[in-house]
């Protein structure tokens, strides 16, 4: 497959509070293929860029971001202050339109679609995050991925010309096949601890992609070439692209 796709994992995370437009667009200057970053709904229905239900581990803020309006996020210093400290301290929690607006045109955009703000009852995040890519007219340029299957359908059903991830963490090889095939993932992203000969044979088989995740070492990377990966997912992609490119 040649040589793999740098993921910038939440941005240029090691350097920059992750999932931020900062991030975002230092990963772009490093020169990352895909920026990914990881979403949730607030109170009043906005799309924004964010890891955890909560804000309390990357701002100065506390409480869960479903309880919260857009307007009280905006009031959060999302420069990940206990990393940081105030470096950063005017970075802000972006929506997901304020991220494909800064990558759109420079690189992919992977979203992750984390399996804690899926709901039972119905699809609103899905609808929204497809919504914002539609309105951009962003579809062959974004993938939305998910450790959860349920949210992967609903996007299929959705928007079909959206390319669909399936995220995988401590499963065999039987369950990501089976789990591609549900979903019409043309892409898998099994954890790096997950790869094998069999997983390796077994996707390559049925014409599956395979990313993996987290790799910010440039002598595991070369390791990994064994697997012929179609992307890499790294918090330092500036670390790994030059590995790459020395190597040429």
């Amino acid at each position: 497959m040649g040589v793999p796709l740098i993921i910038a994992h939440r941005g240029d995370s090691a350097n920059r509070p992750e999932n931020t437009l900062s991030a975002c667009k230092e990963a772009l200057n490093l020169g990352a293929d895909i920026i990914e970053v990881d979403v949730q709904l607030t109170k009043d229905g906005h799309v924004v860029v964010l890891h955890d239900v909560t804000v309390n581990r990357t701002t100065d803020g506390t409480g869960s971001v479903r309880d919260m309006t857009l307007a009280e996020v905006r009031k959060l210093t999302a420069g990940c202050p206990r990393r940081f400290s105030a470096q950063f301290k005017d970075e802000r929690i972006p929506t997901l339109g304020e991220v494909l607006d800064a990558v759109r045109g420079k690189a992919k955009v992977m979203v992750e679609i984390k399996r804690e703000s899926v709901s039972a009852e119905d699809d609103a995040i899905e609808s929204k995050v497809v919504a914002e890519i539609e309105k951009r007219r962003l579809q062959k340029e974004t993938i939305v991925i998910s450790f959860e299957r349920r949210s992967l359908l609903r996007c299929r059903k959705l928007q079909p010309d959206i390319r669909r991830g399936h995220v995988f963490y401590r499963e065999t090889t039987a369950d990501v096949l089976a789990a591609a095939a549900e979903t019409d993932s043309d892409l898998v992203l099994p954890e790096k601890g997950m790869l094998s000969d069999e997983l390796h044979d077994g996707t390559d088989a049925v014409g599956l992609k395979v990313a993996t995740w987290v790799v910010d070492d440039a002598a595991e990377l070369r390791a990994l070439s064994h697997y012929q990966l179609y992307a890499v997912g790294s918090n330092c992609p500036g670390v790994l692209l030059d590995a790459l490119w020395s190597a040429d």
